[in-house]
């Protein structure tokens, strides 16, 4: 059959394409960029062991042959290494991973400087982290069976898991270490900054108040109970703080919410209807003395408050402000807290200074002084005697109730409800599921949405869309740490085989810490080298103090020094038996002592061998002039008459030996003891005390 003109041409040009398109083939199979990233690779690495193989040659010592010989063949094996896929498939972590397709030099020193896809890894992350068990995506994410660059770094439609760059990375760490909420907020997961700080902002800020978890439970308390807020709390400066936390308190954690005017002044109402404290007495005016309000100033730094509160500028934050205390609370109710904070709020962790009731006046006065002058919030109508306007106590408890205020501040009579989305998965979620409404300018990615939603949470609103998220006021660096930490939310668990945990919340030094943390112990005690100076040091106290003597302390706070050495007496904060043994634990942990204590053998002493250490402390080296035994003596050091059941006899003859050296700077002088004195000295020191650490020969 003969081929008309037409189905020549068109056979020609059939044939042609098909020669065409089987050569485009081949050249595409030959120049696929993995294999001209190896072709490169092998040319930098060759040059570079080459180099190194001159150098050594070179050197006359320290080189030997069999290092030599190593190279030589590193060098032939380099030459005449092919170009191929290599692949990495880890069945325990149901990935392929052929990341290392590209990236060779990834566990190669020598290429720390040179660019991707050519660069050693950073940091010492692979010495923990192999590429062979590990591979590639399990941290960076990205697709790992893909070849190209826009493939593998998953930046393909329908692909959920984009590579991570920079500190984004991060966010991978807690699938194998879990970072656990009975940690403290200090808790560091080391090579993870800012992962580590994601976690406390988002503990701190309380954001399981409105959203659920898997794994983690809200707290019961991390701010002040409003069950009784009308007997506390002025109206003027209520609506306010309504309407700007920061405009008060410009550290606070308490968010904004974008409420109304009209909204700000029905919470109002609802708020002011909560009072009559049970057996809650007011205290009849006299506070506006020019003489307590001084004499309230000294009281409130002697006993250590700037611990704990600032005002205008001086002071800790980890308690609210005070600069403006007295445009806030009224009298009545301060001076009854100041009296027994737990009287008012059972739940508190304001402490009892157990202060003589003819001091809280002058304290009342001096915080009842600190207002600023601001004009009244116009209110219309106008509130009853109680600053309440009966209208909107119903349409206030339901705002309140909507946007989860009980989330964070407790009311007996509104139970708390969760309202906001789970967190489970959230680090899985794909972008179609997102609603993105006129976010025009933000990233279409999970990340993008995140951080809009974290630092913005208004813009998500519309017409028909309420977000009733508040606006914390993160920063850049805040709302970039906390992403992180909501990127690490997985949906997925890695195999138990690759999970380690760093950070034990069950170390004592984790317990003790997350303690330490509640009640702001380094507010007035140094500790491992934070903290102030308000308290003694308390970094060597499990080396020093008896655990027995501790607990009844600090069950039972007394004072132990004389205001010339310390005028803030230890407050009471009513721990419980757990938190004081945790305590105990944990400073015996950072002192290097063992727990539990395993008690000295009590020294066996002659009778008369007493009086002469009692005369050596009493005559020879005067000691009463400076310490009280039993209410005798002088107040310029601390009180002896309990010493041996207070501290251990090992850290008293450090002590007497070289005060200095335990304490540098301390007021206490080093006496130069001849052996038998240092021995009588001490021996007395220890029959001081309910419980003797001395056995008297002949004694029942």
């Amino acid at each position: 059959m003969k081929l008309t003109r037409m189905q020549l041409v068109f056979n020609a040009v059939f044939c042609l394409t098909l020669l065409g398109a089987a050569l485009w083939a081949l050249y595409a199979e030959y120049n696929r960029p993995w294999k001209q990233y190896q072709k490169t690779f092998n040319r930098m690495e060759y040059g570079y062991t080459a180099k190194l193989y001159q150098t050594m040659l070179l050197q006359k010592d320290g080189v030997s042959e069999k290092d030599l010989l190593t190279l030589k063949n590193k060098l032939s094996l380099i030459q005449n290494r092919g170009k191929k896929i290599k692949q990495l498939w880890l069945r325990d972590l149901g990935e392929t991973d052929r990341c290392i397709t590209c990236h060779q030099a990834v566990n190669k020193p020598g290429f720390e400087n040179i660019s991707h896809p050519f660069r050693t890894h950073s940091g010492d992350y692979l010495k923990h982290h192999p590429v062979e068990r590990f591979g590639c995506v399990i941290c960076h994410e990205g697709q790992g069976v893909a070849l190209t660059v826009k493939a593998a770094h998953g930046y393909t439609k329908n692909w959920t898991k984009p590579i991570l760059n920079g500190a984004y990375i991060q966010s991978s760490c807690s699938k194998c270490h879990f970072m656990d909420q009975g940690l403290p907020f200090t808790a560091e997961l080391t090579g993870a900054p800012v992962f580590t700080k994601g976690r406390k902002i988002f503990m701190q800020n309380n954001c399981l108040g409105c959203h659920k978890l898997t794994g983690y439970k809200k707290p019961d308390r991390v701010a002040p109970s409003l069950t009784y807020t009308g007997d506390k709390i002025n109206r003027d400066w209520l609506i306010k703080w309504l309407r700007n936390p920061k405009d008060y308190l410009p550290k606070t954690r308490m968010p904004r919410f974008d409420l109304s005017d009209k909204e700000i002044g029905y919470v109002a109402d609802y708020l002011m209807s909560l009072d009559s404290v049970p057996g809650f007495r007011g205290h009849a005016g006299g506070f506006k003395n020019n003489s307590l309000v001084e004499e309230g100033e000294n009281l409130f730094n002697t006993l250590g408050c700037p611990g704990c509160h600032k005002i205008n500028g001086k002071g800790n934050d980890f308690g609210p402000g005070l600069s403006n205390i007295g445009g806030k609370v009224k009298s009545d109710w301060l001076y009854e807290f100041l009296k027994k904070p737990k009287s008012y709020d059972p739940k508190t962790i304001a402490p009892d200074f157990r202060m003589p009731e003819k001091e809280i006046p002058a304290l009342a006065a001096y915080l009842m002084s600190l207002k600023k002058n601001e004009k009244p919030v116009p209110l219309t109508p106008s509130p009853d005697k109680r600053g309440r306007i009966f209208e909107g106590v119903e349409k206030g408890k339901k705002i309140v109730r909507d946007y989860g205020c009980t989330g964070c501040h407790e009311i007996e009579t509104l139970p708390f409800q969760y309202n906001a989305p789970e967190l489970d998965g959230i680090g899985d979620k794909r972008v179609d599921e997102l609603v993105f409404n006129n976010l025009n300018d933000a990233e279409k990615t999970l990340t993008g949405w995140l951080e809009v939603k974290v630092r913005e949470p208004g813009r998500f609103a519309t017409d028909r869309i309420v977000t009733r998220m508040p606006d914390y006021n993160f920063n850049e660096e805040q709302t970039k740490a906390l992403v992180v930490f909501l990127l690490s939310i997985k949906d997925k668990p890695v195999s138990l085989k690759y999970r380690k945990t760093l950070v034990d919340p069950d170390r004592a030094e984790m317990r003790g810490g997350k303690i330490l943390e509640k009640y702001n112990c380094t507010g007035c005690h140094k500790i491992s080298g934070k903290g102030v100076d308000i308290g003694p040091e308390l970094t060597y106290e499990g080396k020093k103090s008896r655990p027995e003597w501790l607990f009844a302390f600090l069950k039972r706070p007394h004072k132990i020094r004389p205001e010339p050495i310390l005028k803030a007496g230890m407050p009471d904060f009513n721990l419980s038996d757990e938190e004081v043994n945790t305590i105990i634990e944990y400073l015996s942990f950072i002192s290097g002592e063992s727990y539990p204590y395993d008690p000295e053998p009590k020294k066996e002493i002659y009778p008369e061998e007493i009086p002469s250490g009692e005369k050596l402390y009493q005559e020879v080296f005067a000691c009463s002039g400076c310490h009280t035994v039993n209410g005798t003596g002088g107040e310029i050091g601390p009180d002896h008459t309990d010493i041996a059941s207070r501290l251990k006899r090992e850290w008293i003859e450090q002590w007497l030996k070289n005060p200095l050296a335990v304490k540098p700077g301390v007021r206490m002088p080093r006496f130069k003891f001849r052996d038998w004195e240092f021995e009588a000295l001490t021996d007395y020191l220890m029959t001081l005390g309910q419980y003797r650490f001395v056995q008297v020969k002949g004694a029942d």
